[in-house]
């Protein structure tokens, strides 16, 4: 008998023996698991003559919640009457995605967006490749950003803005553009946007472990810099850089621009906030607090330097969240609604370097004709491929073009006659406590909503504001589904095709007995909380607001109060989403009112009158 092995069937053990050693090493974790991407880099996914084709499958059923959660009425509306966006707000889904065919599995999928830039039908989606397995398929690149363009409808805005801010030196995300498709349902022409993350910080500055922010309706100033958001694990330990600079900019009295030159590299910053206002980017950092990273960079001495965010808002000339109404207010070259740039500004020497500065973008960086090639190769680009519900295109390249065709005489026209003068800095929007509440109650659910909710169920609120007591008679309460509301002007774009599972309230209702207003008091609890809970008790946010009776019943323009937004626990002995099922629990919590911000009674953006914001240089 022969002992040794044929060649076929030694091949045939080896074989057998590699793909055992495969399968082990990936059973027990012993190789990563790698995606199917291969050789994709994150320069295949910005070409400019190119139209990304994105394909995502994922559980129907995900996709859904996945919309569901892209519904205005989980906009965070509540952060802007002083309350928090929850930090999971948005759920994480599996998918698997395919990029011009390239398939990368098992990622983790999201929806995104605050306020105006939520839609259901079309909603903006974060990609996270290493969400449930560690995989970079593309290099350069640890996530997709897709914005839906809900208020872009140009598709312009955001890749002329941050183009231009790469063209001045400061450091802007790429940007391309997708057809995106979800399982099987094609939602339209999206804008790929970089992500600014670690890759971001070390591509840009060869590091990523300075102190690191995001801003949101927030800013630099000591009741008010905690809504800063940390953006890394090192910035949430360790604010310092942040908590100074907010101490040296709380007045112009506490503004040392000596010191705050250690913190902020100024040249950049002035540059930065000069092209804000060279593109009209009203919804950025120096007009409206809004909208842009600050990097404190270990490799420029600590300093912060600043970038764009955000930039849907940008190529339109108004000068606020309400500004259509206010279509051309307001100085054009420049804006000063940011605590740092206002304050800069009043310091000496500092508008000649403005001025300096915007001089040399208008020569060097901001070029009509390069601009209107870009417009026009984004229409060719796009216009065969948008979603029925992108039939803003045309009208809005036109209002980009016309602003782009003015910008440098409006600008011109002002520098000749400067300094300008502009208004006092806007207080950032922070919160204060004004009040607590406290009680028990015992209702039922209903689904169909009820308007009024007087002396149903039982109920004791002890109500505090301002130190006082507010007695209430006729006080009732009910369990059922929150009030759907679109808030901000309804877009082409926008929707409500999709349904939305409205989450659980609490809504309160007495007659204030000082002056018969209504007080209406509603608490929100997410579906998967509103059960019997445990000893912690269950989170809820909410809002107070009294209502003028004599208003004819309108609560928008009747409130007898500026709303206040409430915080608290609730513990729920019984609840149920069923019909006519009780629901009894107690609550204690406390009730916030913004300061600040658009509440803050001061958008005063400068004109050519006397002012004690106009410096006395020249």
């Amino acid at each position: 008998m022969q002992n040794t092995a044929t060649q076929s069937d030694c091949e045939q053990t080896l074989g057998t023996g590699i793909l055992y050693v495969l399968w082990a090493s990936l059973c027990f974790n012993l190789i990563p698991y790698q995606a199917t991407a291969g050789n994709l880099k994150a320069e295949d996914l910005f070409r400019q003559d190119h139209l990304l084709d994105i394909q995502i499958k994922m559980a129907p059923e995900d996709f859904q919640k996945l919309r569901s959660q892209s519904d205005r009425s989980n906009s965070g509306m509540a952060f802007l009457f002083g309350g928090e966006i929850p930090t999971e707000r948005f759920s994480q889904f599996k998918a698997d995605v395919s990029v011009d065919g390239t398939e990368i599995k098992e990622v983790g999928i999201r929806t995104k967006g605050f306020i105006g830039s939520l839609n259901p039908d079309r909603p903006s989606l974060k990609i996270k490749f290493d969400e449930y397995w560690k995989q970079s398929p593309v290099e350069g690149l640890d996530r997709i950003t897709l914005n839906n363009n809900v208020q872009d409808e140009s598709l312009a805005s955001q890749y002329l803005t941050y183009k231009l801010f790469n063209k001045a030196g400061i450091p802007a995300p790429r940007v391309s553009f997708a057809k995106v498709t979800v399982n099987d349902e094609y939602l339209g022409v999206y804008s790929h946007v970089e992500s600014v993350r670690s890759p971001f910080l070390k591509h840009h500055f060869g590091d990523d472990s300075g102190e690191f922010y995001e801003g949101t309706i927030a800013d630099f100033y000591p009741k008010a810099v905690d809504r800063v958001e940390a953006k890394n694990k090192r910035t949430r330990k360790d604010r310092s850089k942040a908590n100074k600079l907010a101490q040296l900019l709380e007045t112009q009295e506490t503004f040392n621009l000596t010191e705050v030159e250690k913190l902020v590299n100024i040249d950049q910053f002035i540059r930065f906030w000069a092209m804000e206002n060279l593109i009209a980017f009203w919804d950025g950092y120096s007009n409206n607090q809004n909208n842009y990273f600050a990097y404190n960079n270990p490799k420029d001495e600590n300093r912060f330097h600043f970038m764009p965010w955000g930039a849907d808002g940008a190529f339109v000339d108004i000068s606020g969240p309400f500004g259509r109404m206010r279509r051309g207010e307001g100085p054009k070259a420049i804006y000063s609604q940011g605590m740092l740039n206002n304050r800069l500004y009043q310091s000496k020497g500092v508008p000649a370097r403005y001025k300096a500065v915007m001089e040399d973008l208008l020569e060097n960086v901001w070029n009509e004709s390069e601009i209107m090639e870009d417009i026009a190769r984004i229409q060719k680009l796009t216009r065969d491929h948008l979603h029925e519900k992108q039939d803003g295109l045309e009208d809005s390249t036109e209002k980009v073009t016309e602003l782009v065709q003015v910008r440098r005489s409006d600008i011109e026209e002002e520098l000749k006659d400067w300094p300008i003068e502009i208004g006092e800095a806007r207080i950032p929007l922070h919160t204060v406590q004004v009040g607590k509440l406290k009680g028990s109650f015992s209702t039922d659910w209903k689904s169909e909503r009820m308007d009024s909710v007087l002396n149903r169920g039982e109920t004791n609120v002890q109500l505090v504001l301002e130190g006082e007591t507010i007695t209430m008679k006729s006080i009732g309460v009910v369990a059922q589904p929150e009030e759907q509301r679109n808030f901000g002007r309804r877009r082409r774009g926008g929707s409500g095709n999709q349904p939305r599972e409205p989450r659980s309230t609490l809504t309160f209702q007495g007659i204030r007995e000082s002056d018969g207003y209504l007080m209406n008091i509603t608490f929100v609890v997410a579906n998967e909380d509103f059960a019997k809970s445990n000893d912690e008790g269950t989170p809820f946010q909410g809002m107070l607001i009294a209502i003028n009776p004599e208003n004819n019943g309108s609560r928008f323009g009747g409130f007898g109060m500026m709303p206040k937004s409430l915080i608290g626990k609730l513990t729920l002995k019984e609840a149920s989403r069923k019909q006519d099922a009780p629901v009894v629990g107690e609550f204690d919590g406390i009730v916030q009112e913004s300061r600040g911000g658009m509440f803050g009674g001061n958008r005063n953006r400068g004109g050519r009158g006397p002012s004690r914001g106009r410096p006395t240089e020249r």
